[in-house]
């Protein structure tokens, strides 16, 4: 691993440390950590736990953002950048086949971020900024929007 990487990933550990010890309880900030995995555990729990956690959020992050450009969030090709990062990273950025949209979101309602026909999520606003600062860094979305992005 190069120093650039090692950097990188240093840096990374000092920003969700700061991010952790300014909202140790998941009360508002610190749910921006969660990008990417709304969808990733769902992911997770629909492939039987046969996908790395990792590759499963990746899923999720790509897809997420996707949706944050669906509904009019996110800076126009945020999720084009995401995708282009992940896959250099040799990650998965789409479900698997065969997977059904309706599956995943049937295992979103599992998860505490689903409720009545919308889910809760930390969608980005551009790379390097989230959404949701007034509604507590999560952005409800409807099921009709998510399943565009899923299917």
């Amino acid at each position: 691993m190069g120093d650039s990487m090692v950097s990188l990933i240093v840096r990374s550990v000092e920003i969700k440390a700061d991010v952790v010890s300014r909202d140790e309880r998941e009360e508002g900030l610190r749910k921006v950590l969660n990008f990417g995995h709304t969808i990733g555990h769902a992911v997770e729990l629909v492939s039987g736990f046969s996908l790395l956690h990792g590759e499963a959020v990746a899923i999720g992050m790509a897809l997420e953002s996707k949706l944050a450009e669906l509904i009019g969030l996110a800076q126009t090709g945020t999720a084009g950048t995401v995708i282009t990062t992940l896959q250099a990273a040799g990650l998965p950025t789409a479900l698997p086949p065969g997977f059904e949209p309706d599956a995943v979101i049937e295992a979103m309602r599992s998860d505490k971020k689903g409720r009545l026909g919308k889910t809760r999520f930390a969608l980005p606003l551009r790379i390097g900024a989230m959404a949701g600062a007034d509604t507590g860094w999560t952005v409800s979305v409807g099921d009709d929007q998510l399943r565009e992005v899923l299917a």
